[in-house]
């Protein structure tokens, strides 16, 4: 069940885009590697990215709110590049002020009912498996597994300072 006064609605394309995108932003706040963008060249870069991309549905993207405030986003294409029976949550993200209310799963079930809807098989995503946010176990319990990992590997070839997020 969702907290009082938080509802799951379509995203309007003609008035969200920037809200979405700051929502986006300020869910991924935690996430390895974050350095906050300038607006503009963020923006830019999101709608690229995923507005611009041959998948996108803006049936497919989903907005938990509150109010005039947009909490949390669940950013999905009905088709994933890979797979024709599979939907893809490119984005799956919830403020840090409202996480640990359930949002987050209302969300990804809500996509997954929009992905059974029109016939799809199954449902797929990336994560950092190493989130701060504990994203891995939410995918889990909403019936999700591991199918592909990914190990990422650096060096440090010269000290410097920090500037992504490390700790919650």
């Amino acid at each position: 069940a969702l907290p009082e006064g938080v509802t799951i609605r379509p995203y309007n394309p003609d008035t969200e885009t920037e809200a979405v995108y700051r929502c986006v932003n300020a869910s991924f706040r935690d996430h390895f590697g974050y350095v906050e963008p300038p607006f503009e060249d963020g923006f830019r870069e999101f709608k690229h990215n995923l507005i611009d991309e041959p998948g996108y549905d803006a049936n497919y993207w989903f907005v938990a709110v509150t109010g005039d405030e947009i909490v949390g986003i669940s950013l999905c294409r009905p088709v994933d590049t890979e797979d024709a029976e599979m939907g893809w949550v490119n984005e799956l993200g919830v403020v840090r002020e409202w996480r640990k209310q359930g949002i987050a799963f209302a969300l990804l079930k809500h996509s997954f009912a929009a992905f059974y809807a029109r016939g799809q098989k199954r449902a797929g995503l990336a994560v950092d498996a190493t989130s701060l946010t504990g994203a891995l176990r939410l995918y889990e319990r909403a019936g999700m597994r591991v199918a592909r990992q990914f190990d990422s590997f650096e060096k440090e070839l010269r000290a410097g300072k920090e500037l992504a997020t490390q700790t919650l």
